[in-house]
């Protein structure tokens, strides 16, 4: 009935065209995570002359645009690139700098995919096959530790965030942000950690390991910090969240009935005093 009334009515302009393919009138307030086609028109009446120009489709949702560059990078061009046959005019050194750009390129993707979730993504290089033949080739081992250390700069930005940093600047956060600190700082170690317990992972520190790269003694320290961390972050929210639901009234609530609140709320902030490991 809408898809007939979208041919027929001057008054429906677009409809939304979902994976599950139930057809809505309206764009809705929020995009669906599910893939959709959005087709519009730009005539009143959609006939057989004029379904090509006079209508608009696009899809939207799903995945990202920096998604999309990054499985196409990834999938497409780096197996072209790395393709032997192609890199024979290249050069040994031409091909190298090109390989070496390419997996740079690729890197920083990752990461930004990452920050457009607000996630702290550690990423992969694509050279990771066997862990053999990885030890045994010169270039790759680089690539690997140019990995490490990337690494390395991603975990200790999140191990350095501190809650009273906006203090520190001379502003005046609420609680709630205090509470929203630990919040995102344990689901980024809880992903850091995850992260690094990958196949992926492994194979690339086994690989380093089995070449006695420097970098594994220090990566292996920084991964014991990642783990206290994240057993700091964790119990913290964990305790802390028992505190929202008073610090929400505190924010919302009229002047006149904040008194009522803050009985409870200093009894819960002695038990969070008496029983939290850290806070």
């Amino acid at each position: 009935e809408i898809l007939e009334l979208f041919f027929t009515s001057k008054d429906v302009k677009c409809i939304l065209v979902p994976e599950n393919l139930k057809i809505v009138q309206a764009m809705p307030n929020r995009l669906p995570k599910m893939k959709s086609l959005a087709i519009s028109k730009m005539v009143g009446e959609l006939t057989v002359a004029t379904i090509h120009s006079g209508t608009f489709v696009a899809e939207i949702g799903g995945m990202s645009s920096f998604e999309h560059l990054e499985l196409i990078s990834k999938n497409v061009l780096l197996p072209i690139l790395s393709n032997q046959t192609n890199q024979l005019s290249w050069g040994d050194l031409t091909s190298r700098e090109i390989t070496d750009c390419f997996h740079s390129f690729l890197s920083s993707s990752a990461i930004l995919c990452g920050q457009v979730k607000a996630e702290t993504r550690l990423p992969t290089p694509p050279l990771c096959g066997d862990s053999g033949s990885l030890s045994e080739s010169t270039n790759r081992i680089s690539l690997l530790e140019s990995t490490i250390i990337t690494w390395t700069k991603q975990i200790k930005n999140v191990l350095k965030q501190d809650p009273e940093a906006q203090l520190k600047l001379g502003f005046h956060p609420t609680p709630d942000v205090e509470i929203s600190f630990w919040k995102n700082k344990a689901n980024n170690l809880n992903s850091i950690f995850e992260q690094l317990q990958s196949p992926g992972t492994r194979r690339v520190l086994k690989a380093l390991d089995q070449a006695k790269s420097t970098y594994c003694t220090t990566f292996a320290r920084l991964c014991k910090e990642v783990y206290a961390a994240r057993l700091e972050a964790n119990d913290n929210m964990k305790n802390l969240k028992t505190l929202e639901k008073w610090v929400n009234k505190l924010n919302d609530d009229d002047f006149g009935n904040l008194s009522a609140m803050f009985k409870p709320m200093l009894h819960t902030l002695m038990l969070i005093w008496k029983h939290s490991t850290y806070y």
